[in-house]
C-alpha cells in the first residue's frame, strides 16, 4: 500500500505564537491537518473493507461451485459405479467433497472475520463517542 502523505502542521519560528491571531491561524491549520489525515485513513480502511468483501464473496461463489460439481458427481456416481471401479469413484468423490469443504470453510471463516471486523468498528465508534 501507499504511505499516505502526512502534512507538517505551520509553526512559528519562536515556537509560540507573538499574537492571538497566529495562535489562531495555526489551530485552524493542525484541524484542517488532523481531518484531512481521518479522511485519508477512512477511505483506506473503506478500501480494505471492500477488498475483504470481495475475497469473501468470491470464496462463497467458489465454494458453491465445488459443491455443485460434487453433487452433480454424486448424482452420477451410480452410473459410474458400473463402468469404473469402485476405489476411483470413491476418490473423485472423496477429492471433489473435500475441496468443497475446504473453500466452504474458508469462505466462513472470511465472512465471519468481516462480520466480526464490522461488529468491532460499530462498538468502536460507540465507544469512542460515548
Amino acid at each position: 500500500m501507499m504511505e499516505p502523505r502526512v502534512e507538517a502542521p505551520r509553526r512559528t519560528s519562536t515556537g509560540s505564537p507573538e499574537n492571538p491571531g497566529e495562535a489562531l491561524s495555526a489551530v485552524i491549520d493542525n484541524v484542517g491537518a488532523l481531518a484531512r489525515a481521518e479522511l485519508r485513513l477512512a477511505a483506506m480502511e473503506a478500501r480494505a473493507f471492500i477488498a475483504r468483501i470481495g475475497a469473501g464473496l468470491v470464496l462463497l461463489w467458489l465454494a458453491l461451485l465445488l459443491v455443485q460439481v460434487f453433487a452433480c458427481l454424486l448424482a452420477l456416481s451410480p452410473v459410474l459405479f458400473g463402468s469404473q471401479p469402485w476405489p476411483s469413484v470413491v476418490w473423485m468423490l472423496g477429492i471433489s467433497f473435500g475441496l468443497a469443504l475446504g473453500v466452504s470453510l474458508f469462505a466462513v471463516r472470511e465472512l465471519r472475520r468481516l462480520k466480526d471486523m464490522g461488529h468491532d468498528a460499530n462498538h468502536g465508534e460507540s465507544k469512542r463517542h460515548g
